[in-house]
């Protein structure tokens, strides 16, 4: 026996409130279901609430095992054995995926038992998203403690700080600004938690490729800034290039399972004596909307006239 069968499980917020209809309504309600759902309700972490569905319809239904998948967060949960005979359920909810659960049996199930597993997923439907929500919005905030990510005011404030210090040595100092191409679009077509994806792997791959003295910021949403001590505009070109390259390579799945390619534009501008923190960032965000406005992936060099 080699059987699977795979169904898209779709709902939508409105049917969180059946349970609590139906209580108010003495509509009857199967205990098992109902204190499941309950259960599943106490607990905002993924793998806690993946195991306590496995565990009730290994109880209830003889299931031999289970299997979680989440590639948004990189996410792979298993409990049990997996065997030939698989189900496997494409959660999603007003729209937006939350993952694929596979549940696996030693033999088919007659129609009974079959329908008797879906109203198993059914429960689990609501508090996996809001585990899914909850572990998502932890590690966006983990990075961006890590990254101490900063509103423009204080970004402005380590300009300045640069600038007097490298004007002083006699030292360079660069400015690049880094802009996510289509980001808007691709968070509109997928959903907020796929854009803080795309941060975060952004946010990876540059602090992969810079050195221990560059700074690193965000400003924005979608926007990078980057702080090249003792490097001119040249040489934080050929960073940059390095930079995009590494980008390209990476890629992300969208929610209809296709593969995205994530590109950036950069905008670089080099120190000048006479520069204030405003003409230093104006340069640099021109030489960015330049390389924007040119097609996007590009960079572009800002040195009272545009290099390249």
């Amino acid at each position: 026996m080699n059987s699977l069968y795979v169904e898209k499980f779709s709902t939508n917020t409105n049917q969180v409130l059946e349970v609590v209809k139906a209580n108010s309504t003495n509509k009857p309600l199967d205990r098992t279901i109902t204190e499941l759902t309950f259960k599943l309700q106490t607990s905002l972490n993924i793998n806690h609430v993946i195991e306590t569905l496995f565990l009730s319809i290994q109880s209830n239904l003889n299931a031999n095992g289970i299997s979680y998948e989440y590639p948004l967060l990189y996410t792979h949960i298993e409990y049990g054995n997996k065997t030939d005979s698989s189900y496997s359920y494409l959660i999603e909810v007003d729209n937006d995926t939350w993952g694929n659960i596979t549940i696996f049996f030693i033999e088919d199930l007659v129609n009974d038992v079959k329908y008797r597993l879906d109203e198993f997923i059914s429960a689990v439907v609501f508090p996996l998203r809001n585990a899914i929500q909850y572990e998502s919005a932890a590690t966006i905030a983990a990075n961006e403690s890590n990254l101490a990510l900063p509103n423009w005011n204080l970004l402005e404030n380590q300009i300045t700080r640069e600038a007097k210090l490298a004007i002083r040595q006699k030292q360079f100092l660069s400015l690049v600004l880094i802009d996510i191409d289509h980001f808007a679009k691709l968070k509109e077509n997928n959903s907020v938690l796929f854009g803080d994806i795309i941060i975060r792997q952004i946010y990876e791959t540059l602090r992969n490729s810079l050195r221990d003295t560059d700074i690193l910021y965000r400003f924005g949403y979608d926007q990078f800034s980057l702080i090249f001590r003792e490097i001119k505009a040249s040489d934080a070109s050929i960073i940059a290039e390095r930079i995009k390259n590494s980008l390209s390579k990476n890629e992300l799945i969208d929610r209809d399972n296709r593969k995205v390619r994530l590109t950036v534009s950069i905008g670089i501008a080099e120190l000048y004596n006479n520069d204030s923190v405003g003409s230093l960032y104006e340069r640099a965000y021109n030489a960015l909307k330049l390389a924007k406005n040119s097609g996007r992936n590009q960079i572009k060099v800002a040195d009272g006239t545009f290099l390249r």
